[in-house]
């Protein structure tokens, strides 16, 4: 086969079956291909066309495929935030059986009520609104990883000052 030769044709120089090639290959790679000539990646793309745009800015953008902001939520993060849930009722808990006091005042106030499982649905109400933060948003992906990143920080903090209260105690 030559250089110039297209490759994965049936027959050298056939210039007819490698552009039908490559557009297929163009279509399965990132399903533009022609979008003149190709019902399937009209279907997937469509002209940013607003009136206010130069010709030159006009562009085609992948249509929104009607995916909800539930799709964005990421089960591997949520279930890291939940698992830093647990971690500070666990060493809330075991501080508080030590004879430590709650320094939240919110928490404090919950679990002077309910006790432990009031703080068991304090922490229920905030995976809640992490979980629903993201659908009142124009970009649901980014309001859940920062979301997720921040309450991640802060209960990470909580933790390791919960265990390092814990061993100074002990």
């Amino acid at each position: 086969m030559s250089e110039n030769e297209p490759p994965g044709t049936g027959a050298p120089g056939d210039a007819t079956a490698w552009h039908r090639a490559s557009d297929d290959a163009r279509d399965e790679a990132d399903g533009l291909g022609d979008l003149a000539e190709s019902e399937r990646a009209r279907e997937r793309w469509m002209l940013r066309d607003d009136e206010f745009l130069l010709e030159a800015d006009r562009e085609y953008v992948l249509r929104d495929e009607g995916r909800s902001w539930w799709g964005y939520v990421s089960p591997l993060l949520f279930g890291v935030v939940l698992a830093v849930m647990v971690g500070d009722v666990i060493t809330t808990g075991v501080g508080m059986a030590m004879g430590l006091d709650e320094v939240n005042p919110v928490a404090a106030a919950v679990i002077a009520e309910a006790g432990l499982g009031g703080l068991v649905l304090l922490k229920a109400m905030t995976a809640v609104v992490l979980l629903l933060l993201p659908g009142l948003t124009d970009d649901a992906r980014r309001t859940f990883r920062a979301g997720s990143a921040v309450f991640l920080l802060v209960g990470l903090l909580v933790v390791v000052g919960n265990v390092w209260a814990i061993l100074a105690v002990s």
